[in-house]
C-alpha cells in the first residue's frame, strides 16, 4: 500500500546442449564477447575466473537439488530485490556455472525475501548517466544479458513469489516458464511510465509476444498491477498456486523444472496451443494500424499523459511492423530519450525521498 501511494504522489507531483560450444554459438549470435569462462565482458568490463567465484556473492547464489539448480536472490541491503548490477553480475554467473554444469539440466530462479520476487533496476544508474547515448547503451546491455536468459539451454523456471514488477518482470518474461502464487502480495507489472520511464529490457517486446499487442500496451502505459490469477488468464505465467511455505514453492518449481527438462511438461502457449482470433487479426496491416490510433487516442485522454506513453506505443509498433530486433533497438534509445527529461528525473528525485528503497 505504501508503494501505491507514493507512485500516485509521484504520478501527480511530476506531473538443452550442455557444452560450452552451445554457448560460443549463441554469444557470437547475440554480438557478445566470452561468456562461458569470462561472462559478457563487453557488459560488466570484467571476467569472472574460478578464484572469483569462492570470493562468495551477495546477491545471487545457487545450489544443487538432484539434477535441478535452485537459484536464489536476496538483495542484502534493501527490502525489494532490485535488479542492480551486482545482482546482474551475479545472476550471469551462477547462469554460466549452471550451463556448463553436466549434472544439471534445468533451473528455478526464486527469491529468499518475503514478498519480493525482483522489482526494477536502480534508479542511481539512470540518474548518473550524464547522455541519451550512455543510458541507451545500459538497455542494450541489459536486453543482450535477457536474451541469453531467453536462450538458455537449460530451461529455467521463474518461481514468483511477492512483488515481480518492471525488471524483474522482464527477467520473469525471459525464463521459459512462469509460475506464480496466489499470495496477496504478489502482484505482476510494468510500471515505469509512473516515473516517465519504460520497460529497458526487452520488456515491450516480451510483453506484446505474450499477451498481444493491445494488452501489453494498456499494462505498460496505464501501471496497472496483475493478480496471479489474471495473469494466468491473460498468458503472463503459465501456472498458478495457492499461497505456501518457500520450501512447498521450491519443490513443485523443482517439479516443473524437472518436467520440463525430461520433456513430461511441453513448453506450449498458456492459450493450450490455440490462436486466439486477435492473433489472426494483427497479420493484417490496417487492424495494427488502428490499434495504434485506438492507443494513442487513449493515451490523449489521460489527466496526466507523459511522453513515456508515446514511446511505449511508438515502441510496440516497431517491434510489429519491422521485427523484434528494431523493437529492441528502438526500446534502448526511447529509454535513453526518456531518462534524460527534466520531468522523469524530477518524478525519480521525488519517489526516492518518498520511498528510500526503490521498486525499479
Amino acid at each position: 500500500m505504501a508503494v501505491q501511494i507514493a507512485l500516485t504522489v509521484v504520478n501527480r507531483l511530476a506531473v538443452p546442449a550442455r557444452s560450452t560450444g552451445f554457448l560460443t554459438s549463441l554469444k557470437k549470435g547475440l554480438g557478445i564477447a566470452s561468456l562461458s569462462s569470462t561472462i559478457c565482458s563487453d557488459l560488466f568490463g570484467r571476467s569472472f575466473s574460478a578464484a572469483s567465484r569462492l570470493m562468495g556473492r551477495t546477491h545471487v547464489d545457487w545450489k544443487a537439488k538432484g539434477d535441478v539448480a535452485v537459484v536464489y536472490v536476496n538483495d542484502p541491503k534493501s527490502k525489494v530485490n532490485r535488479w542492480s548490477s551486482h545482482m546482474q553480475k551475479e545472476m550471469m554467473e551462477v547462469m554460466d556455472e549452471i550451463w556448463t554444469n553436466d549434472s544439471v539440466g534445468s533451473a528455478v530462479v526464486m527469491s529468499s525475501k518475503p514478498n519480493s520476487y525482483i522489482t526494477g533496476i536502480d534508479l542511481k544508474t539512470v540518474l548518473d548517466c550524464e547522455t541519451e547515448k550512455e543510458i541507451a547503451r545500459l538497455s542494450l546491455k541489459r536486453q543482450k544479458i535477457l536474451k541469453l536468459i531467453e536462450c538458455s539451454p537449460k530451461p529455467i523456471v521463474a518461481a514468483i513469489d511477492g512483488w515481480c514488477l518492471n525488471a524483474g518482470l522482464e527477467f520473469a518474461m525471459a525464463c521459459q516458464y512462469r509460475v506464480a502464487t496466489r499470495n496477496i502480495e504478489t502482484y505482476l507489472g510494468s510500471q515505469e511510465v509512473m516515473l516517465g520511464l519504460m520497460p529497458s529490457a526487452g520488456g515491450t517486446q516480451g510483453l506484446t509476444k505474450l499477451i498481444g499487442p493491445v494488452a501489453a500496451i494498456d499494462y505498460m502505459t496505464s501501471a496497472k498491477l496483475i493478480r496471479a490469477d489474471l495473469a494466468k488468464q491473460i498468458g503472463l505465467v503459465h501456472d498458478v498456486v495457492k499461497p505456501m511455505h518457500p520450501s512447498i514453492l521450491e519443490t513443485i518449481a523443482i517439479g516443473f523444472a524437472r518436467g520440463i527438462a525430461k520433456k513430461r511438461i511441453p513448453l506450449i502457449s498458456q492459450s493450450n496451443g490455440m490462436l486466439k482470433p486477435e492473433d489472426y487479426h494483427y497479420s493484417f496491416p490496417t487492424i495494427r494500424n488502428k490499434i495504434y490510433m485506438d492507443m494513442w487516442e487513449l493515451h490523449l485522454d489521460l489527466k496526466s499523459p507523459t511522453h513515456a506513453h508515446q514511446k511505449i506505443i511508438h515502441t510496440v509498433k516497431a517491434g510489429m511492423e519491422q521485427g523484434s530486433e528494431a523493437g529492441y533497438r528502438a526500446e534502448a534509445q526511447n529509454f535513453g530519450a526518456l531518462a534524460m527529461t527534466r520531468d522523469t528525473k524530477d518524478r525519480i528525485r521525488w519517489y526516492q525521498r518518498l520511498l528510500p528503497y526503490s521498486m525499479w
